[in-house]
């Protein structure tokens, strides 16, 4: 039986070792992470965006029932909702980022999924590294690491403007290494085209075209299939059905408004189709656990 984490924390903290997180970013080094001693994970899903880059050790990953060996100089990463796990064989040294989809709401103006296309694909083979590609990544990463430890005043917009830069050259690496994305069955094909239909339905949203989030029978019909068959496919390749996927969107973008405009409650409210901020307000604080206005005033890294 998988287990969904949430976050990074919740998932150490299942396996019985201690990691702090204190924002919807997280970076750490592999070495030492998993405890003294070979590992092995159980099966688990998780709700963010993992990137890990290997420099030593030996390791192996399955996801979505593909097993892929890891060593020196290999580089992968990993989008929500995907049935994983892990082995550790030699101890690893080397890194592992992870961030949410609050995170990119939150840092992030304009289309992310359309600049970075690659996140939206449902499972990517591991790239191997050259030592020049290793060392460069590996600079980032350090960068990163040392930003997310210290304590500056621009903590969160300076690791913004990193994560850009390891996704510029994550990109660039799958042209360059002219990676093959792996066939997908019809299942997995039609969880990838929902997910991108929910980021256009959003890009409409945020342009003015719509004041409308698309139901689960709405997309259906789109997709051209039965709403049960599309929920029904959805929870068994993510672990979710589609109606959470939707409603966390729209707990992002909600998020998003309020962090980043001076939109009234009430106008947000209708700018993404509730019929009243009552309903509006109740279904955020369900998910954010604090109301819209707390959300708004709670300070931000």
């Amino acid at each position: 039986m998988e287990t969904l984490h949430q976050t990074l924390q919740d998932f150490f903290r299942s396996v019985g070792l201690p990691l702090q997180q204190d924002m919807e970013l997280t970076v750490h080094r592999l070495d030492g992470l998993h405890g003294g001693k070979p590992f092995s994970s159980p099966l688990f899903r998780t709700n963010y965006y993992s990137f890990v880059l290997i420099q030593k050790g030996k390791s192996r990953y399955t996801i979505d029932n593909q097993t892929f060996e890891l060593g020196s100089g290999s580089f992968y990463f990993t989008n929500p909702g995907h049935l994983k796990s892990f082995a550790i064989e030699e101890l690893l040294g080397g890194y592992m980022l992870t961030f949410s989809e609050q995170f990119v709401k939150q840092h992030y103006t304009g289309d992310f999924y359309t600049l970075y296309p690659f996140l939206m694909h449902e499972t990517t083979p591991v790239m191997q590294l050259d030592e020049p590609a290793l060392a460069e990544l590996a600079f980032v990463f350090e960068q990163m690491l040392r930003e997310y430890n210290g304590e500056a005043v621009f903590r969160g917009a300076i690791l913004t403007k990193y994560l850009a830069i390891l996704l510029y050259k994550t990109k660039e690496l799958l042209q360059t290494h002219k990676a093959n994305f792996q066939a997908q069955n019809r299942s997995n094909a039609l969880v990838s085209n929902f997910k991108k239909l929910l980021n256009e339905n959003f890009k409409e949203l945020a342009t003015g075209q719509t004041n409308k989030i698309r139901s689960v029978k709405e997309f259906a019909e789109r997709l051209n299939v039965h709403p049960n068959y599309l929920s029904s496919v959805v929870k068994n390749e993510t672990g979710r059905p589609a109606s959470d996927w939707i409603q966390e969107r729209t707990l992002a973008e909600a998020q998003s408004l309020l962090n980043n405009t001076k939109l009234t409650v009430s106008e947000i409210t209708f700018r993404l189709g509730f019929s009243d901020t009552a309903h509006f307000g109740k279904f955020f604080k369900k998910r954010a656990n604090v109301s819209p206005s707390e959300y708004r005033q709670t300070p931000r890294l």
